[in-house]
This record gives C-alpha cells, sequence and structure tokens, in this order.
C-alpha cells in the first residue's frame, strides 16, 4: 500500500525540519554557555533558553503562519526545570496526521536528537484512537509503520505500557510506546500502576544495595519516585514513569487541545521530555486566571497551519457538503430521501468500479434520538426503529449496523474493516457513538434524525463523512461530496452546527462551501444578524413556564416528563368507555396468506385467488398491550391493571378469550386512543391545579430566571437578499434586528410584520423562530413557539410585550384549541415575581410592564390585532 505524497504534507515536514536545524544550533550554543558556567560556579552566567530563542529566530525569518504572528512564544519546561522545544502541527480533520507524525519522528530523531534509537510516548486521547493507531504501527506492511522502519534501520519496537522494558532495548531500537492521556493521570488511581515498582523495568536505576548510586541520581534528577525508609536511605523506583523520566522521550501528542488542563500538562511534562510534538485540527490557548489558583497562561507554539482549502485541492476531503433541511414531522420520509441519496451513489460507485476496478460502497449513517432497550415507544426515534425501517425498506440484517453504548455491532469480526469488499455494512444508526476515533471514508451520507434535540452530536457527527476514499478524487462529482439531511430542524440551527462542525476539524475556511439542498432549505451563505441600533442595548426579558418545587429558590423550566407526565396519577382510571366503544359485530382482521404458484407451463407465476382467507386466531397478550400504552402510562403495573379492566369489561359484554383474541388489533388502538385523550384532560387538569396553587409560574423574575432576548439572530438569507419593505415603500424601522428578509417569512407573515411596523404604539416586534428561541411548555409534550413578539408603550418606554401565536384557518383544530387555551392560561397567571434571593437581584422591576399572550387566526388578524396594540 503507498501513500501519495501531497504538497501540504512536503510543507509541514519541511518546515520541521527547518525549525530543527535552528533549534539543534540554538541548542548547541546554550550548551556551551551552560559548560562555562558549570566551569565557573563563582560567577553568574545565565543560560539563555535555546527553545524561545529558536523560535523568536524562526519568527523573524517569516517562518511561522501569519495568523499566530502576534502571539508570543510560551516557554516549556520539564519536570526538574530544563526547557524542552515544543511545537504544534496545526492540522485539519482528515489531513493525514497520523503520517505527519510518523515521518516528523524520524526528523526529529536524526537532525535533533542526532540517532536513530530511542523512545517515542505517543500519547492519544481515547481508546478508539488507540487501538486504531497501535494495529496500523504493528503493521509491518502499513506505511506509518514503514516510514517508522526506515527511519530506524527496521530496528522498531511498538510497545504498551505493560509490555515488559529494558534499557538495552531504548539503546538499540527505537520504541514506540502507545499511551492513552488518562493513563499518565496521577490522580487517576486506576492507572497508578505505571508509577509503581515493576520487576519487568530494568537497567534504569542503580542496584538496591547502591545507596550512593541511589542518591546520586535523584540529585541529578530529583522528579524520580523513590522510597524513603525515615531518612536512613533512598531507593529509587524500578517504574515505568522513572524509566521514561530517565529516557528523556520525544513525545507525540495527538488531539493536543485535550491536553490543555493543568494536571494533564504537568504529568506530560514531569516525563521529562525531549521534545513535544503536538498535532491538533484546533489547537488551544489556556487564558492566563487569577485568584486562589493563579496561572500564568500558555499559547499554543502553533509552527504549521494546514487550512482546509489545502485539503480540498489534494483530493483529501469530500467538497462540497450538500444540506438538505426536511421540514416534514414523519421522520421516515426524511430517511427515505437519505436512502434515495445512497442508492443514487451506490449506483454511481458500481459504475466506477465497473470503469476502473476501485471499490466504494457508500455508507449512511443514521442519527436518532434514543438508543436504550428500555427508551423505544417513548414517542422519540429509537434506533431500534430505524433498523425495523430499513429491513422493510430492503435492507439486510448484515448491511445494519448499530452502534451506541449498549451495542456495538461495528466490533463484530466481519466489520472490522469497513473498507473491505467482505463487509456488508450500508447503514450504520448512532445516537452520538462515533464522535471520536472512528474513521470511514466510505460514509457520504448523514441523516440527522435528531438534529433539533441534539445539535452538539450533529456536529460531531459531520466530521465522520469528510474524509474522501483513498484520499483520492474518483472524478465522478457525486462520489467526491458529501451530504447531511436532516429532519424537521430549524434550517439557520442546522447550518450553523456544520459550521461549528468544520470549525472544530479545523475546515473553518471551507464553511462556504456548504450548499443548499432541497427547495426551502438555505445554504452557508447566510448571515448573523445584530441588533437595530436604537436597541442594541435594550435588556429584554420574557417569562418561562416555571416549576418552582419548595420554594421561590428552587424555581426551574417546567419539563414535561418529569412534571407532568410522570405526575399523572392513572390509579383510579376506568376504561369502562373504551370498552363500550368496540362493537360487537366488529370484523377481525383477514388472513394475509396468499399461494404463489408457477403456471403449467413453468414460464410464470401467478397468485391463486382460489385460496381462502380466515381469519386469524390470536390469543390477547396483556403484556404486549401494556408495552403498547408505556409511553402514556409509566406504570407498568398500573398500565396491566388498567388492560385488565378492560378486558373484565369485554368479557361482562359477552366476549369471550378467542373473541378479544381476534380483535387485538382493534383494542389496543382503541386503547391507546382513549388513554390519549385521557392524558390530555388529566395533563391539563394538572397543569391549571399547580398554576393555581403557585407551583407552575409564568412570571418575569426579579432573581433573572428570565429567557433573554439574544443579541444577534442567523439567517439563511445572504447579503443582499430581497429585503421586506413597509407600507411607505422602506425598509421596516421597528424590527428588532435589522434588516428583514421576505425569505424569512410567509405571505402572511410577512403582512402581518408589515402591519405592526406602522403602529405608532409599537416599540419594537420580533419575528420568532420555532425550535431555536423562545418557547412556552405546557400540558403537552411540544412546546409553543409564538410566531410573534411584539412591545407596546408610551414615549418608547415598554408597558406591555405580547407574545402571538398566528395560525391559518385550515390549522384550526385540537392543536390550535390546545395552544389558544394554554396561552389564555399563561396570560392570565401572568405576574411580576415577588422573591429575590439575596444576591440575586438582576432586573429592575417596572410595574407597569405585563406580558400577555394570544392566538389569533389569519383570517381575523386584522380585526383583532389592533386590540392587542
Amino acid at each position: 500500500m503507498m501513500m501519495r505524497r501531497l504538497d501540504y504534507q512536503d510543507r509541514v515536514l519541511n518546515t520541521l525540519g527547518e525549525y530543527l536545524d535552528v533549534l539543534k544550533d540554538k541548542k548547541a550554543a546554550a550548551d556551551q554557555v551552560a559548560e562555562v558556567a558549570r566551569n565557573n560556579p563563582t560567577v553568574t552566567i545565565p543560560v539563555p533558553d535555546f527553545t524561545r530563542e529558536a523560535w523568536v529566530a524562526f519568527h523573524a525569518a517569516g517562518r511561522l503562519p501569519p495568523s499566530r504572528a502576534h502571539v508570543p512564544f510560551s516557554p516549556r519546561a520539564d519536570g526538574i526545570g530544563r526547557p524542552v522545544p515544543n511545537a504544534v502541527l496545526k492540522v485539519p480533520t482528515a489531513g493525514g496526521k497520523t503520517w505527519l507524525a510518523v515521518n516528523a519522528v524520524s526528523r526529529i530523531m536524526g537532525r535533533y536528537a542526532g540517532k536513530n534509537t530511542g523512545f517515542v510516548l505517543w500519547i492519544v486521547p481515547n481508546e478508539a484512537i488507540y487501538r486504531q493507531t497501535l494495529k496500523r504501527l504493528k503493521d509491518r506492511q502499513h506505511p506509518y509503520r514503514q516510514a517508522l522502519d526506515r527511519a530506524a534501520a527496521g530496528r522498531v519496537r511498538v510497545m504498551e505500557k505493560t509490555d515488559r522494558l529494558d534499557a538495552r532495548d531504548v539503546d538499540n531500537h527505537l520504541c514506540v510506546m502507545l499511551l492513552m492521556l488518562q493513563a499518565g493521570n496521577r490522580q487517576n488511581q486506576e492507572t497508578l500502576k505505571m508509577f509503581r515498582d515493576r520487576g519487568d523495568v530494568q537497567g534504569f536505576c542503580p542496584a538496591d544495595g547502591e545507596q550512593q548510586a541511589h542518591q546520586a541520581l535523584l540529585k541529578r534528577v530529583p522528579n524520580l519516585d523513590a522510597y524513603d525508609n525515615d531518612g536512613f536511605f533512598t531507593v529509587v523506583k524500578d517504574s515505568l514513569g522513572n524509566a521514561l523520566r530517565l529516557i528523556r522521550p520525544v513525545v507525540v501528542l495527538d488531539e493536543g487541545h485535550r491536553a490543555v488542563s493543568d494536571l494533564a500538562f504537568r504529568t506530560l511534562y514531569d516525563f521529562n521530555p525531549l521534545f513535544v510534538l503536538e498535532l491538533s485540527a484546533t489547537p488551544k490557548d489556556v487564558a492566563p486566571r487569577g485568584g486562589r489558583t493563579p496561572h500564568p497562561g500558555r499559547t499554543a507554539n502553533i509552527l504549521v497551519d494546514v487550512t482546509g482549502r489545502e485539503l480540498d485541492r489534494e483530493g483529501m476531503i469530500k467538497m462540497p457538503l450538500n444540506l438538505d433541511p426536511r421540514q416534514g414531522t414523519d421522520w421516515r420520509a426524511t430517511l427515505h430521501a437519505a436512502l434515495d441519496k445512497l442508492k443514487a451513489l451506490d449506483a454511481d460507485a458500481r459504475s466506477l468500479r465497473a470503469e476502473t476496478g476501485r471499490y466504494i460502497r457508500p455508507i449512511l449513517l443514521v442519527q436518532v434520538e434514543r438508543t436504550g432497550a428500555d427508551q423505544r415507544g417513548s414517542g422519540h426515534i429509537h434506533a431500534d426503529d430505524v433498523r425495523d425501517w430499513l429491513l422493510t425498506a430492503g435492507f439486510d440484517p448484515a448491511e445494519i449496523a448499530i452502534k451506541t453504548a449498549e451495542t456495538n455491532d461495528l466490533d463484530q469480526p466481519e466489520n472490522l474493516d469497513l473498507l473491505s469488499p467482505k463487509s456488508r455494512v450500508r447503514a450504520i444508526i448512532t445516537k452520538q457513538a462515533l464522535q471520536e476515533g472512528w474513521d470511514c471514508p466510505f460514509a457520504y451520507v448523514l441523516c440527522a434524525l435528531a438534529a433539533s434535540s441534539n445539535q452538539s452530536a450533529m456536529t460531531q457527527l459531520v466530521g465522520r463523512i469528510l474524509r474522501q476514499p483513498d484520499a483520492d478524487k474518483t472524478g465522478i462529482p457525486a462520489l467526491d461530496e458529501c451530504h447531511v439531511i436532516t429532519h424537521h430542524a430549524a434550517t439557520a440551527d442546522v447550518v450553523s452546527s456544520i459550521k461549528t462542525g468544520l470549525e472544530q476539524d479545523g475546515l473553518g475556511d471551507l464553511v462556504l462551501n456548504v450548499v443548499a439542498g432541497s427547495a426551502g432549505s438555505a445554504g452557508a451563505s447566510g448571515q448573523r444578524l445584530g441588533r437595530r441600533p436604537s436597541l442594541a442595548s435594550a435588556k429584554i426579558f420574557l417569562p418561562l413556564v416555571m416549576m418552582v418545587d419548595s420554594d421561590a429558590a428552587a424555581a426551574r423550566p417546567l419539563d414535561y416528563e418529569t412534571d407532568i407526565l410522570a405526575a399523572i396519577d392513572w390509579r383510579d382510571y376506568d376504561p369502562a368507555d373504551i370498552a363500550a366503544a368496540i362493537p360487537e359485530n366488529a370484523q377481525a382482521a383477514d388472513s394475509q396468506l396468499q399461494r404463489i404458484a408457477l403456471s403449467d407451463d413453468g414460464d410464470d407465476l401467478f397468485v391463486n385467488d382460489a385460496v381462502s382467507a380466515s381469519p386469524e386466531t390470536l390469543a390477547f397478550d396483556p403484556a404486549h398491550a401494556v408495552r403498547m400504552i408505556s409511553d402514556i402510562v409509566l406504570n407498568p403495573f398500573v398500565g396491566r391493571d388498567i388492560v385488565g379492566r378492560l378486558v373484565a369489561h369485554l368479557k361482562a359484554r359477552g366476549f369471550d378469550d378467542a373473541r378479544i383474541g381476534t380483535l387485538a388489533n382493534l383494542i389496543v388502538p382503541e386503547l391507546r386512543r382513549g388513554l390519549d385523550a385521557e392524558r390530555s384532560r388529566r395533563a391539563e387538569a394538572l397543569f391549571k391545579a399547580e398554576v393555581k396553587a403557585g407551583r407552575v409560574q409564568f412570571r418575569l423574575r426579579l432573581d433573572g430566571r428570565n429567557w433573554p432576548m439574544p443579541e444577534t439572530m442567523d439567517t439563511p438569507q445572504p447579503a443582499g437578499a430581497r429585503q421586506l419593505v413597509g407600507k411607505t415603500g422602506g425598509p421596516l424601522q421597528k424590527s428588532l434586528f435589522s434588516p428583514v428578509f421576505e425569505a424569512d417569512l410567509n405571505r402572511d407573515e410577512q403582512d402581518v410584520a408589515v402591519y405592526l411596523d406602522a403602529e405608532k404604539t409599537l416599540v419594537w416586534w420580533h419575528r420568532n423562530v420555532a425550535r431555536s428561541q423562545y418557547g412556552l411548555q405546557g400540558w403537552h409534550r411540544a412546546k409553543v413557539y409564538p410566531d410573534f413578539i411584539f412591545a407596546v408603550g408610551d414615549n418608547g418606554v415598554t408597558q406591555r410585550i405580547t407574545v402571538l401565536e398566528t395560525k391559518g384557518d385550515q390549522l384550526d383544530n385540537l392543536d390550535t384549541a390546545y395552544k389558544r387555551k394554554l396561552l389564555d392560561v399563561l396570560s392570565e397567571s401572568f405576574r411580576w415575581d415577588d422573591h429575590t434571593p439575596a444576591g440575586e437581584l438582576e432586573i429592575i422591576q417596572n410595574n407597569g410592564e405585563s406580558v400577555r399572550c394570544a392566538l389569533v387566526l389569519m383570517s381575523e388578524w386584522r380585526a383583532k390585532l389592533p386590540s392587542y396594540l
């Protein structure tokens, strides 16, 4: 297996080589000064920090990244105070960091250390990356291992921390030991073995009886761990930690931005490294801090900065990234769109293989909301639901892998190498378990069914579809791009998450390459809007629906699952009405049995319609019925009691067991329907009772537990898009955020916006973005997101804030009725909170200000809206 030499990789290694030459010269000069100082102990001769001088010289030569030209050098010192060279290679995800690391090791050993034997401590952040790197470095046929073999003339030992270590190995080989970051954490009791005396770490410390030699070694390297026997004699431990301090290893720190904590930093440099090379897509600077634990701060010494565009030019990543945000309510439709895209990519991949022999098997990643075995049927999109749907869509079980905390199909032997033609995986279902250390260039499509509820996981998953197979473009545009298809999530939020994901992978300069997918979606050419200047400094707060558990200081946002659903008491519920609604003459489901046979001549298939269709004979399974209502009645014992009562009522009407069994497919849905209606009724009564008792509150709180109006807002519309104009023909003047684009509002909303903007008493108005801004929790699971928020007052001073939900007449249904009732309840219960915990006063009370909630049908807004102004 050969790897292409890429221009940016050559640039990285050449820059590192030049820096090492400067560093070596500066170290030689510093060593000469140190020698003079040792020979003249009575004369104070300062020894220069050669690491700082080399960095300053390299900076003066214009060899550091321009983006970091203003950042000062941050010195590093080992456990006994010696300066340690440190350099960071900023390389985006999919940029080949491991390949760069092994080649960098070769240069550090040869051009700086001046030898091809020694010790490399290779530190990785997690188990997945550990196993992946270990496998590749141990494989003598892999380019990574071959690069090390060339550096050490084939004398390479790849080790783990539990392996035997002898000083002769270090003298005669290039030893590369892999270590997980937490394994060096001295406060982690599980990993203190690294610092314990071991019988298989030999040749680094004097024999036990040589007391003077032990004392001399401790004097030379004071940070060694030792046994102190009441001050009579001291013995240095034969531990791996001590061996490393004496070896002075070259450290390769993969994902260096994860080792910025004080503990990780101290642990790393306490190994007395000879050189620390960090590789990271997003290096982090540590800001100075004061207080009880002051810290001077430290910056990342970035030697080379590789951009996303360099990776794109070399064919390392799939670009552009196509975004298709689906706004429907059925997740199956979104998944179907993703499957259609996968099928089209499959066809292109088959054509590519037929023409060139190159094998690509496009894989679909599906992000779900729930994965736990006990979480199915809770109204959330579950991994098993997606798996079942894919099976019905024609997938074989072997083509579907689930990767969760409980299930890891990717660990199966047949799935260990997803790039192999022997693997059959075409879809991987996960929640967020692929965030780190997972690498599969065949992943082309991300179907984010949980984008609205778990934006952070989707942000991380974006990086998993960017890597180009074989790091080489195919020449077929579809196979050189990737796709994100989202379900029922605000487009602006999705675009923002994709931008964040690219930035976290070091590809921030590629955010403009995100392109729009289906109609109605917006691309990454959007922008961030600020407040209108006259309102930029205004502090605007809106009340939240809060639950007060015991006293006002314990107020928290109302949680539907905990405070409403779990609080409904079903123990007194009698399903008599549901049983009475089951008709006595209901027909059982006919058997779906059909006989398919060959025609007499054997050439054609035909369906034999002569087979009689008899009703299925089934037994009613109460346990199954309880599972089917478990998302409504959470307590299974109460659910079983309700099912038992239902069966008893049916038997009282004359239904026998056989009849109940044959009607199970009617009885269970009717039970769910009845319980759902009863749940809504009971939840409403519970909510209103809690409001009356003061435990559910809708108040502007003086303690600051309110919703603050943001100071910026993202829009998918590009700069220069058509703006909405007011009645006078000019731009709108009273919108909170400016400008207002036509495409951000539908036609009815545009009319309302123009009307509000022209109202003299109006101070400001804002079009609320559903699912991402201000929402009101009621006695139904879904929050109510008002369409408009506006303030009315005199002389620019707000006296009343109105949150307005507008609905089309075709939507005047049960959902609209619920929203109208909820908004009325909240309006009636609003008031300023009268409890102010000591030290938490954050806003100033204005007794004249109130909040009013309303729902208006679009056909009546012209008649009713004036009453709110």
